[in-house]
């Protein structure tokens, strides 16, 4: 069918993907990346075709290669959904490829750096608790927001979590020192209020938002006096996994603590554990330090 208003067209895709299950982030990205394009057919009132698509990638100026990547993915599936939907005759996106993009580990926050976040939290119970629950399970930000009372088994030292990214469930385990600072923080919980999240703000009495929890970690961090590193709830999720891996857990079980939806993803803190023992090499082997060949 030939498109007489993209914005309709990009309208009618966002739909779509709402009624498929999309989580909110993941269509906010959907709608800001087609977004531009949409503007950028209707203003230069070309055909969308491969050759246009070039074009406007290349009018992205001043990004680098790995918002350009995500500006193809998105791209990649709007053209994608366009094709299947009769829009287009063809899907243009297939000989677009994917730029390379270099590798980026993850960042982490030195262990003296987490004890003094611990201690600076351990002033108000749902401070520790959150900050606890985070370093010990590494759930995502959003997942600790959602996390309700009926989620929590403190006696079987475990919760069931709502995947931040979609629909799927799954169990995370903590340890018993995380147990006492959630039932710390339960005695403290206000229980005047029909809101049945764990973790509530105190200016509302509502349950916490990611940006909220957000602000929360790095407060906690900047009353620590940690400086030079990002202290936030994913900060603290990366701190997680690679602990995992440092104090030898396997890939494949910090794939289902993370709910990465690949063991890929989770293979990057192999390489942060690598980057570990290179160093420890360096340190202490008897040969490393000495000059025994000119």
């Amino acid at each position: 069918m030939a498109v007489q208003n993209w914005e309709l067209a990009r309208q009618d895709y966002l739909l779509a993907k709402q009624l498929q299950g999309v989580s909110p982030r993941t269509l906010s990205d959907y709608d800001g990346g087609t977004r531009r394009f949409v503007e950028y057919l209707e203003d230069s009132k070309m055909p969308l075709t491969t050759a246009t698509i070039r074009q406007f990638l290349a009018s992205l100026d001043g990004i680098g290669s790995v918002t350009l990547g995500i500006r193809i993915k998105v791209l990649r599936t709007f053209c994608r959904w366009l094709f299947s939907e009769g829009y287009l005759p063809s899907n243009v996106m297939e000989k677009i490829p994917n730029p390379k993009v270099p590798t980026v580990y993850p960042y982490i926050i030195a262990d003296d750096d987490i004890r003094r976040l611990i201690r600076t939290a351990k002033k108000k119970p749902r401070d520790l608790a959150l900050v606890i629950l985070l370093l010990d399970t590494g759930i995502r930000a959003s997942e600790c927001c959602n996390l309700t009372l009926d989620d929590l088994d403190i006696d079987s030292r475990s919760a069931l979590i709502q995947d931040g990214k979609g629909a799927k469930e799954r169990y995370v385990f903590y340890s018993d020192t995380t147990a006492r600072a959630l039932s710390r923080w339960l005695a403290y919980r206000p229980t005047d209020t029909f809101d049945d999240a764990v973790f509530l703000s105190k200016k509302t009495g509502q349950r916490l938002n990611r940006n909220s929890l957000t602000m929360i970690v790095k407060r906690l961090g900047e009353r620590a006096g940690i400086s030079g590193v990002r202290v936030s709830p994913h900060s603290l999720r990366h701190c997680f996994a690679t602990a995992w891996i440092r104090n030898g857990g396997d890939v494949h079980s910090l794939q289902k603590m993370l709910g990465h939806t690949t063991v890929r993803m989770s293979e990057r803190y192999v390489h942060l554990a690598n980057a570990d023992v290179s160093e420890l090499h360096r340190r202490y082997s008897p040969v490393g330090r000495l000059r025994l060949i000119a």
